[in-house]
């Protein structure tokens, strides 16, 4: 791994080995694609349309999924999140509790792996478009890779909205110091309407903090880096769960 965010001077960049990452996380990539592949083929037997960048569209899919069917469809996606958020973090955001929101969150996936990773005590609110999705992320038992349960929370809401917290207050101005979203913004987003949610970034990332996109069919590097330029970011590297992996994540610091 290389690090290439600058930290402040007064603190500790976060340090995550290749053996830690290892260490957790799904195996068996054949596997979860072709569990992936076949649940696909039956969505699309029954009529479910879930890769769309119409929020109601999606909405409506994901909320005619079985749980094991959103699983297998993600699972692709969550294979690559317990390796691609851990390079994200690594030496890139400060060893020190974080508060930190998880985009597009699911059934908690993604939300998993930034419990395990982000360093110990952080506060993490995930946001999910449907509450079929997020009831069963409420299920789960989120653990820092010490042992020690996380403190995880979630709200139902659109990712291009005025973004809240769960007691429905918005989130404080420059308050955030990590933002995440797997399978989100390359995936059901475009240039037009990620305009929101960019603005909203502004608003609550605090100076210098980390931002980890998904890049996709939607929304490319290129023009997902463009965007963030313009509002002040700064590219750091990308990161890949694979040789194979098309898209993966992209990391952008906040200007101070």
């Amino acid at each position: 791994m290389t690090t290439d965010r600058v930290t402040s001077l007064n603190e500790a960049a976060l340090q995550l080995d290749e053996a830690l990452i290892q260490r957790h996380g799904p195996g068996g990539l054949i596997e979860v694609c072709w569990r992936q592949w076949h649940a696909e083929r039956q969505l699309t037997a029954r009529g479910i349309q879930f890769r769309s960048s119409d929020p109601a569209t999606c909405a409506a899919a994901y909320a005619a999924m079985r749980p094991e069917e959103f699983d297998a469809v993600n699972g692709r996606q969550e294979w690559a999140n317990w390796r691609t958020i851990p390079q994200g973090l690594h030496g890139r955001v400060p060893d020190r509790p974080l508060q930190v929101i998880d985009l597009g969150c699911g059934t908690g996936g993604s939300t998993r792996v930034l419990a395990c990773y982000c360093p110990a005590g952080s506060r993490i609110v995930g946001y999910e478009l449907t509450e079929h999705l997020a009831a069963i992320a409420r299920q789960r038992t989120y653990r820092h890779h010490s042992g020690a349960v996380a403190a995880v929370e979630f709200v139902v809401q659109g990712v291009t909205e005025t973004l809240r917290q769960p007691d429905g207050t918005p989130v404080a101005e420059r308050s955030i110091d990590l933002v995440n979203a797997s399978g989100v913004v390359g995936h059901h987003l475009t240039g037009k309407t990620i305009e929101p949610l960019l603005a909203e970034l502004q608003r609550i990332m605090t100076p210098t903090a980390l931002a980890l996109l998904d890049v996709g069919p939607t929304l490319d590097e290129k023009e997902l880096t463009a965007l963030m330029t313009a509002r002040g970011f700064a590219k750091l590297g990308r990161q890949r769960g694979s040789l194979f992996d098309l898209h993966g994540q992209v990391a952008f610091q906040r200007s101070p």
